[in-house]
């Protein structure tokens, strides 16, 4: 019993001098008096595999007050941690036992986790929990990192998953920009392209982005908001989502007619139904600039080169730095939604994709092979006519 005691005192000591300091603390004068009020440790729990603190702050502290100064936690307990709250009323979950370092794909586990219209897999949390979320209110993905940090292998899950469980109601343009990871898509049901060089790809492009204004008319013409409204109406053809995603997108910063028409994408996309995932080995600031970079809602950063790389893809002033993810931690990476928070990835192997998506395979249909050349005709006249 005193060592329990003992514990608890020793784990509201170290929490006290976090905020001491990182001056999270709410100042103000009682007369001649300066009075300082610190956040209130109401309780500490051990758990199996983490510590949870709950504490409240002083009324009229800013809670910003607390969120730009939450790197102290990581500083203070050197382990991996959970922050969540209402502006009064927080829990701090210290995690003392790390997650397993690899999550193997299973097929069970992501389809119950699979929620919306659109749902995109993410990762395992620290509670073991599978997170993924809807592309259709939260559009639009960016994923950025470095060879080797599960950034194609994350490409993997998510097309292979939305393959297996949602290919009728999406149709896939898959850009290949390295010629390297999209190949085991071919032929499957609902893939429309697998492009791999960029003059396909402009043409793949401009076709979705003129399907992308008609969609926009016929909301127009009849007074709807969204594609689901009036995939809705009787009498209809209905529109199937587009899911348009491109490795390497870096490889097409030359390219102005494409990145206008993807930019264009990720303005007016959300409401027609097309959407975009577009990866990339390094973040490169002239892609990823103004108009784009903002729509790209929900991003993915596994290990980066460094801070600068983190912040193109992460945004600055967030006190996280995927440069930091260790090399031997493959698979983790740092999720940009709602909150910035830290996840596994479920890791799927090439043979076991191929093997998920056999049962999918079409047979090509052989076509008659494109000229490499386009003819330009000259003669128009008509065999047997006579000309003057």
């Amino acid at each position: 019993m005193m060592k329990k005691l003992y514990r608890k005192y020793i784990y509201k000591a170290r929490l006290k001098n976090a905020f001491i300091v990182a001056d999270i603390v709410l100042t103000f004068k009682k007369g001649d008096t300066t009075i300082k009020r610190y956040p209130s440790i109401a309780a500490t729990y051990e758990q199996k595999d983490y510590l949870e603190y709950v504490f409240y702050l002083p009324q009229g502290l800013n809670p910003k007050a607390l969120l730009d100064k939450k790197y102290i936690f990581s500083q203070t307990f050197g382990h991996s941690y959970d922050l969540t709250g209402n502006g009064l009323r927080y829990s701090l979950k210290i995690f003392t036992k790390q997650a397993d370092s690899i999550k193997v794909y299973n097929d069970e586990d992501i389809e119950v986790c699979l929620k919306g219209g659109l749902p995109i897999v993410a990762g395992y949390d620290h509670f073991n929990k599978l997170i993924s979320y809807n592309m259709v209110t939260d559009p639009h993905l960016l994923i950025a990192g470095e060879t080797g940090s599960g950034k194609s292998v994350m490409l993997r899950v998510i097309l292979t998953t939305l393959l297996i469980h949602k290919r009728h109601m999406i149709d896939f343009y898959l850009a290949d920009m390295k010629r390297t990871e999209f190949h085991l898509f071919r032929n499957c049901e609902g893939v429309q392209q697998v492009i791999t060089d960029k003059k396909k790809l402009k043409k793949a492009v401009l076709a979705i982005h003129k399907e992308l204004e008609g969609r926009g008319d016929l909301l127009d013409e009849h007074g709807l908001e969204h594609i689901d409204e009036y995939n809705k109406l009787k009498g209809i053809e209905k529109k199937k989502y587009i899911l348009l995603c491109i490795d390497e997108v870096a490889l097409l910063r030359k390219e102005a007619v494409i990145m206008d028409k993807i930019e264009d994408i990720s303005t007016q996309g959300r409401a027609l139904g097309i959407f975009l995932i577009l990866s990339m080995q390094r973040p490169d600031a002239k892609i990823l600039d103004g108009q784009l970079k903002s729509n790209l809602t929900v991003r993915y950063a596994f290990r980066h080169a460094d801070l600068i790389n983190s912040n193109i893809t992460l945004g600055s002033g967030n006190n996280v730095d995927a440069s930091k993810i260790n090399k031997a931690e493959k698979g983790k990476f740092y999720m940009r939604h709602e909150v910035i928070k830290q996840l596994q990835a479920p890791y799927l192997s090439l043979e076991h994709a191929k093997e998920l998506l056999e049962p999918i395979k079409q047979v090509p249909i052989d076509l008659p092979p494109e000229p490499m050349f386009e003819a330009e005709i000259t003669d128009f006249s008509i065999p047997g006519e006579d000309h003057e």
